[in-house]
């Protein structure tokens, strides 16, 4: 198959901390092309949003890393975060499976977490240098104790798939969003965001700095705050400063 932007250049470790961390360490020490991916079974210390630890079941979920250079303003960097939970949403598409982004780029299926996206960005200038997409999708794990609000591909069409599978079909998509992106199709992009954003136009219950409040998502700004409608008007949030409590009918 013939990409657009990324070159299929696969790295498959057994096991390693963090496919991101090792993904960094490649771009320092060596000259690798967009498109690089480090794949693991066994990731041993995850890192998701908020600082917290990505844990999953070794043999069973897709965990990755790419590695892209893009050369993007560093005011388009979100973008990154579009064009990834995009790619995820559409390879959960082709399964039959219904899911929603929720912002940033936490992928959910009936308020379930199936997926997890962090992107690592160096920069130079004002240009994003690298890019380093990390990506937790669960795949095969069944059972995950006491982490109630987590789903999986297995645990939504009732059967096991394979996981390599899973990736290719991804990776494909990483590469079609990916492009649109490197051809600034930038309301495109958003355009396809919002209509899979979790709780856009509808209100919900938020809390920021100790203080809740009722508002209304009305988007994302250009460099991806959360914009809520308040009764004080509209307000824009980074990931570190907002809470949300989303109702049932948002699902």
């Amino acid at each position: 198959m013939l990409y657009k932007r990324l070159e299929r250049n696969l790295i498959h470790l057994a096991i390693v901390d963090s496919t991101n961390d090792y993904a960094a360490n490649l771009i320092k020490t060596s000259e690798v092309p967009s498109g690089t991916t480090i794949v693991t079974s066994n990731q041993q210390k995850g890192r998701g949003q908020r600082s917290a630890m990505w844990t999953t079941q070794a043999n069973k979920n897709l965990t990755f890393s790419l590695i892209f250079f893009s050369n993007e303003k560093i005011q388009k960097a979100f973008y990154l975060n579009i064009a990834a939970s995009l790619a995820v949403f559409k390879t959960l598409s082709d399964l039959k499976i219904e899911s929603k982004i929720k912002w940033p780029n936490d992928i959910l299926v009936q308020g379930k977490k199936i997926c997890g996206i962090l992107i690592d960005n160096s920069f130079s200038g004002d240009k994003i240098q690298s890019s380093i997409i990390g990506i937790g999708l669960n795949v095969n794990q069944k059972d995950f104790g006491d982490l109630k609000e987590a789903t999986s591909i297995l645990n939504e069409i009732g059967q096991e798939v394979e996981v390599m599978d899973i990736y290719e079909q991804l990776f494909g998509y990483l590469d079609f969003y990916l492009n649109l992106l490197m051809e600034s199709n930038y309301k495109i992009l958003l355009q396809r965001y919002y209509e899979q954003l979790l709780g856009l136009n509808q209100e919900g219950e938020f809390e920021s700095k100790g203080i809740k409040f009722r508002g209304i998502i009305t988007g994302v700004s250009e460099i991806g705050l959360l914009k809520i409608q308040t009764s004080e008007g509209t307000k824009e949030f980074d990931l570190k400063e907002i809470r949300m409590s989303y109702p049932s009918n948002f699902f």
